[in-house]
């Protein structure tokens, strides 16, 4: 989500329209040109009106530049899940009608288990409504807090539905899709048992 250091930034050309003040003559010149030339030393001419600027070269862009990560309230929590420096699973359901019941429910598991057994912040993503959430809680108890994204950044996550991401201090630790997700057990030797 953030632009690395030392990665290129974007570059751009910013274009004056100058006027020569007795003839009322008007000219373009961009931002290298007044430089060179000293134009601003002339006294014949001014700057008229707003430079403009126009995008010469495209920096290094974020690969994810729109999460938003909300409760039902609309509070933003996107820093707070992202960044915790602790072990996060979060687990990512853009569409609730449309995701596999059978996966949610071992998902569900992991997440109770995770929670219980080591405190780790279990975090259920979706772009469902909260009334789907809801629906969804009444028919198997979710284990995890749940939070509210635009469907796009979420696909772009993790490409299953329901899929998982072991996240710690913001970085992506190891994702699963619902078809190869680790049993619990594995999840604990590998990860939780070596906590700090």
């Amino acid at each position: 989500m953030h632009v690395p250091k030392g990665a290129p930034l974007d570059e751009y050309e910013i274009t004056y329209t100058l006027q020569n003040k007795t003839t009322k003559e008007t000219k373009s010149v961009t931002d290298k040109v007044y430089l060179q030339q000293e134009l601003w030393k002339d006294e014949n001419w001014e700057v008229i009106g707003d430079p403009t600027s126009r995008l010469v070269k495209e920096g290094y862009q974020a690969p994810i530049k729109d999460l938003s990560i909300t409760d039902a309230q609309g509070v933003d929590y996107t820093k707070e899940i992202i960044e915790n420096p602790y072990y996060n699973l979060l687990f990512v359901s853009y569409n609730l009608d449309k995701a596999n019941l059978k996966a949610l429910n071992k998902v569900n598991e992991l997440a109770k288990r995770a929670s219980e057994e080591y405190n780790i912040r279990t975090v259920l993503l979706t772009a469902s409504t909260a009334q789907q959430v809801s629906e969804l809680d009444s028919q198997t108890k979710l284990y995890a807090e749940t939070f509210f994204a635009d469907a796009i950044p979420l696909k772009s996550m993790v490409r299953a539905n329901p899929g998982i991401m072991l996240l710690k201090n913001g970085i992506v630790v190891k994702k699963w899709h619902y078809r190869t997700l680790p049993s619990f057990e594995t999840l604990a030797k590998r990860y939780f048992e070596h906590l700090d």
